[in-house]
């Protein structure tokens, strides 16, 4: 089940699993809005999208390793995309960044109606202290994917 994301209750394995660095998920957090998938109680997935001018940016989603691929991470989005088309003001569309080789989120992102728009490369060297490793090989680079807010709608 869907609800809004409390201060009190932050899932951080979950948010520092998308995002190892916890003071960028801090500085994140206090702009912007979050939303977490609950079962039983427990809470199995987190997004947290910010609104600038001209766009929303999904800072980070993460589901629990053992829901993988039950279709938590795309509920989630769909969930964002709702509060954002009510919340749209001037913002034209919505932008969400990942690794170049993080497989499963590309292809979700892409199901869900994104395309890159920007490749950024050693972004994760250049940004992060420690390597951040994903199936065994180092993070380099950065992708940018955008989806109109018209398109929503």
């Amino acid at each position: 089940m869907i609800e809004q994301l409390k201060p009190n209750e932050l899932p951080w394995d979950l948010l520092l699993d998308a995002d190892p660095e916890k003071e960028k998920v801090l500085a994140y957090l206090e702009q912007g809005e979050g939303i977490v998938w609950k079962d039983n109680g427990e809470t199995l997935g987190v997004l947290i999208f910010v609104a600038t001018k001209n766009e929303f940016e999904i800072m980070n989603v993460a589901v629990a390793p053992q829901s993988q691929g039950k279709g938590i991470g795309g509920l989630l989005l769909e969930a964002a995309f709702r509060q954002i088309i009510e919340e749209v003001d001037s913002q034209t569309q919505i932008i969400i960044r990942t690794g170049s080789i993080t497989s499963a989120a590309l292809h979700l992102y892409q199901k869900k109606g994104f395309s890159e728009i920007s490749r950024e490369k050693d972004y994760f060297i250049k940004n992060y202290v420690e390597p951040i490793y994903e199936e065994g090989i180092r993070l380099r680079d950065q992708v940018t994917l955008a989806r109109t807010i018209q398109s929503l709608r």
